[in-house]
């Protein structure tokens, strides 16, 4: 089990490994290791496409709203968002509304307590956002149900069973034959999609920037 206390965002797998043996038909515990370190591969080159960190971990970001300008929100740069811990403005905390802030969790969006809009002003936001991993545990040591959505979960599946078949493969070959057996070939990943096979990307498209998933 993986302990994360601080809320800071250590390396973690967003699938379990048990997961990825199951997908490759592996009963032997002694691949586990191997395993882990392709998943979290998968796991970082999914988050890389995505464009934006995925476990759950205490952040903070600062705004500025110029003299004259008003915004109608204030946007986190990580979802989903699962608390607020406190707004500063010009480095005063803002005092926390009776019901709580107002906030969209899955698409990082907080609203002013008062009135329509936010004023002019530097603003720090602290909030806490992102999914829960597979086998985190709380401070106590307790298990936590992960949060990593199936089709992240699916994506990074994928992506980790190519880079399991692809270990041994000259990445640059496309295909090979060999004489009485037959011939093989495959999909060269795009460049532009981070290498994810496209099963995966297609899977990924309401968590990009603008998804707002």
């Amino acid at each position: 089990m993986v302990s994360q206390t601080d809320g800071t965002q250590a390396d973690l797998p967003l699938v379990s490994t048990q997961s990825l043996m199951d997908a490759l038909s592996i009963t032997d515990g002694n691949a586990s290791g191997p395993l882990t370190d392709i998943l979290l591969r998968a796991s970082q080159a999914v988050a890389s496409y995505i464009g934006r960190p995925l476990l759950i971990a205490d952040r903070e970001e600062k705004i500025r709203i110029r003299p004259g300008d008003i915004q109608l929100s204030l946007k986190m740069a990580v979802w989903p968002v699962t608390g607020i811990t406190a707004v500063l403005r010009d480095g005063n905390p803002l005092p926390v509304p009776q019901d709580g802030w107002d906030y969209d969790v899955t698409c990082g969006l907080l609203y002013p307590s008062e009135g329509q809009f936010w004023s002019a002003g530097r603003y720090i936001v602290q909030y806490r956002a992102g999914w829960v991993a597979p086998d985190q545990t709380d401070v106590d040591g307790s298990a936590i149900p992960s949060t990593v959505p199936a089709d992240v979960g699916s994506a990074v599946l994928i992506t980790a069973r190519a880079l399991y078949h692809g270990r041994d493969r000259d990445p640059l070959l496309k295909s090979e034959s060999e004489q009485g057996v037959g011939s093989s070939s495959w999909a060269t990943p795009d460049a532009t999609s981070g290498g994810l096979p496209a099963d995966a990307t297609a899977l990924l498209g309401r968590y990009l920037p603008g998804g707002f998933s």
